[in-house]
């Protein structure tokens, strides 16, 4: 068997993701990948691996043949996959996956359907796509609590894209600052599609693209019918509105990770539906 490969990310939570999409397509070449968090990174006479990021010792591990990616250029990281670790046909998309067995949670890379986002996360798609429509979005969260806001904050030149979003964890909020009845709360409960579609609406009113999602994050809060990873979540534009109920697996970062994948890549289908991609 192969040796595995070892991805190295500095100490940041942000970092993950960028990696997991680095390995999964070294392992779709057939080499099996070990991510590994470090401050300093581990110098040879030949120093093998990728670094997705900047160390204490960056200078030191490019001068011993080291390979040094930046976290925030995904053409730059897809030219070294395609180099180093090619494909017979390169990975595809696809979001919404239930339970999330994906190398990303909400996502799933296939040689079929889907679309051809290669290295880029949803967010960054998105906003390449919504651009030069002049169109931004406001998102209405819950379990997510402003998390997928921020994964489009993080990018250079998220404010063409994004407006306004709502943290909208309790019951009071969703009906103070989204207008969400009572009376729907009270027949559906919160992680609904009924009360994720008035959150939506709420939204819709402020942009031209909208996200809306209220869900079960776990460990604890289940109840009958819905279980921990069950997550409602719409998205939509001024034309087109989708609404579903997911099951996602993993801990608490995965299901809120994989939700915000997921109706990001949702609003981005829709975007490449109208281009006719």
């Amino acid at each position: 068997m192969s040796s595995e490969f070892p991805i190295y990310l500095p100490l940041r939570p942000a970092a993950l993701p960028l990696a997991q999409r680095l390995a999964a397509w070294i392992e779709l070449a057939g080499r099996p990948v070990a991510l590994q968090l470090c401050a300093t990174l581990p110098l040879t006479k030949t120093s093998a691996g990728v670094a997705l990021g900047d160390f204490d010792n960056i200078d030191a591990w490019r001068q011993a043949g080291g390979v040094r990616l930046d976290p925030l250029d995904w053409p730059a990281m897809a030219a070294y996959l395609r180099q180093h670790w090619p494909l017979s046909t390169p990975p595809r998309t696809r979001f919404g996956v239930t339970p999330a067995t994906a190398p990303l949670p909400g996502e799933i890379w296939s040689d079929g359907e889907g679309l051809a986002l290669e290295l880029a996360p949803p967010e960054w798609a998105l906003l390449q796509r919504a651009q030069p429509l002049g169109w931004q979005l406001a998102t209405a969260e819950s379990c997510t609590a402003g998390g997928i806001a921020a994964r489009i904050a993080a990018l250079p030149g998220s404010s063409a894209l994004l407006r306004q979003g709502y943290v909208v964890y309790s019951n009071a909020a969703k009906e103070e600052m989204l207008g969400v009845q009572g009376a729907t709360l009270a027949r559906h409960g919160a992680v609904s599609e009924a009360v994720v579609e008035e959150m939506l609406e709420a939204a819709l009113g402020q942009a031209e693209l909208a996200v809306a999602v209220s869900g079960i994050a776990g460990p604890g809060g289940a109840v009958a019918g819905k279980p921990v990873g069950t997550v409602c979540l719409g998205w939509a534009t001024r034309e087109q509105q989708r609404i579903c109920t997911l099951h996602f697996a993993g801990d608490r970062w995965a299901v809120q990770y994989a939700a915000g994948s997921v109706v990001l890549g949702g609003l981005l289908t829709l975007l490449a539906e109208k281009a006719g991609v």
